[in-house]
Formats: C-alpha cells, structure tokens, sequence
C-alpha cells in the first residue's frame, strides 16, 4: 500500500433536483488531505484511511478537477517539532 500523502485544491459539480429557477451557474471549491491509494493518468484515489492492505473513506478525484497539489510523506509529519518543544 501506498503512504504517500496529498493535499487537493479541486471544484466539484453541483447536482441540483426539484423545480426551481437557475440563477446562475454553481461548483463547489473543494479540498481533500489523504493517502495515494491509486492513480492513473485521468484520475487520482485519496483515501482517509489505510492499514497494510485495505483502504476506507476514498475519494476518486478528476485529474482535470485539480488546481493544486502537494505531495508528502507520513514521515515528514512525523520528524516535525512538537507543540511546545
């Protein structure tokens, strides 16, 4: 499994039902903060959480929906100074 990190600025579709009037167009600026579980050249999985082989709460995000990303590993979260030290 993979345990590399990714922080995801993307917008979303808004999907609408009923009868209403349309004002205007909508998305919604989204962001996401999970684990690489799977990527190809369209599309990227973000799952919240892992163990050694299984992944839950994923996300299957657009490639074209993403404006930002940083990429990390759990490791650098875990070498940064303590609150208080």
């Amino acid at each position: 499994m993979n345990r590399e990190c990714i922080y995801l600025e993307w917008v979303d579709a808004v999907a609408d039902s009923g009868w209403e009037e349309t004002k205007k167009p909508e998305l919604h600026d989204c962001y996401t903060l999970g684990f690489i579980v799977a990527e190809d050249d369209r599309a990227i999985c973000v799952a919240s959480v892992i163990s050694k082989k299984e992944s839950n709460a994923k996300m299957h995000i657009p490639k074209a929906w993403i404006s930002k990303e940083i990429r990390f590993s759990p490791e650098a979260i875990k070498k940064a100074p303590k609150r208080g030290a």
